[in-house]
């Protein structure tokens, strides 16, 4: 997992919480009003943003793991562009559906439709993706488990090593690799609850005691992802790298990767060409 990545489930999980204490905060606002409404969109775009990060993370680690491509920054631009016109597009979806603007099927600023059919509809769609951002985790954790022995291979073979440094190298790089697994699996703790809830509400089934346990799990979400980072040790390396990049620039100088020790050296950029 690169810094960038790292960063991006970050943000989804802080933009998740701010939408659900924005709603929170504003909850004494009339329905129908323009203040409610972009409160209402907020919510609904943070959770929207959560989901597609996810999936986006899990396409990244089956990508790289099982198809063993190398992730580039040019890629990840792309991928983050098509995320946020995905969830642009969902969110728009929801509000030609009157989800933000009704007045008479919600409490509070929750996007809510005036219409049963829209509103029945809006649940089944936000339900059905969060059930679906479930099984993708799921899956690219499966799948990328039985692909570790393979993309440890080929990520050793590409390094010049001696047997013994070579057989604790993959044993390395297989734990750090198995740990980022971690991130797309929050979703089963974090989304399941949300998504019961609100596919049953989609069905006119009303369940409030769900309503309890969806509420603690979804405030989980950014604790998860820190307990993630704590033991993912490809994170600290990330981290690190990423640090003594931006120290080894402002010194003047250029990492020199010593594939022996698997560190990095420091150069003078003077003494470069020599």
């Amino acid at each position: 997992m690169t810094v960038r990545l790292i960063a991006a489930i970050a943000f989804a999980d802080l933009l998740t919480h701010v939408g659900e204490i924005y709603s929170a905060v504003n909850i004494g606002l009339p329905n129908g009003t323009p203040h409610c409404t972009a409160v209402s969109i907020f919510r609904s775009f943070s959770r929207t943003f959560y989901c597609f990060t996810n999936i986006a993370i899990c396409f990244h680690l089956y990508r790289g793991l099982v198809l063993l491509k190398k992730s580039t920054w040019k890629y990840e631009v792309y991928t983050w562009i098509v995320t946020l016109a995905m969830v642009i597009l969902f969110t728009s979806v929801y509000y030609s559906l009157g989800i933000f603007t009704g007045k008479l099927r919600k409490s509070a600023c929750n996007p809510g439709a005036d219409n049963k059919t829209m509103n029945r509809i809006y649940f089944l769609f936000v339900g059905i993706i969060d059930l679906i951002t479930i099984l993708v985790g799921i899956f690219t954790t499966i799948v990328g488990r039985q692909s570790l022995n393979k993309w440890i291979n080929s990520y050793a073979d590409n390094r010049n090593r001696r047997l013994d440094d070579q057989n604790k190298f993959k044993s390395d790089r297989k734990k750090m690799a198995s740990r980022s697994f971690l991130y797309p699996l929050a979703t089963c703790v974090t989304l399941p609850f949300e998504a019961l809830l609100l596919i049953l509400n989609s069905f006119g089934i009303m369940v409030l005691q769900i309503s309890i346990p969806k509420t603690i799990t979804v405030g989980l979400s950014g604790l998860l992802t820190g307990l993630a980072f704590a033991f993912d040790p490809a994170s600290h390396k990330a981290f690190y790298s990423a640090y003594t990049q931006i120290r080894e620039k402002m010194n003047g100088c250029k990492p020199f990767k010593d594939d022996m020790t698997n560190y990095a050296d420091n150069i003078p950029l003077s003494e470069k060409n020599i």
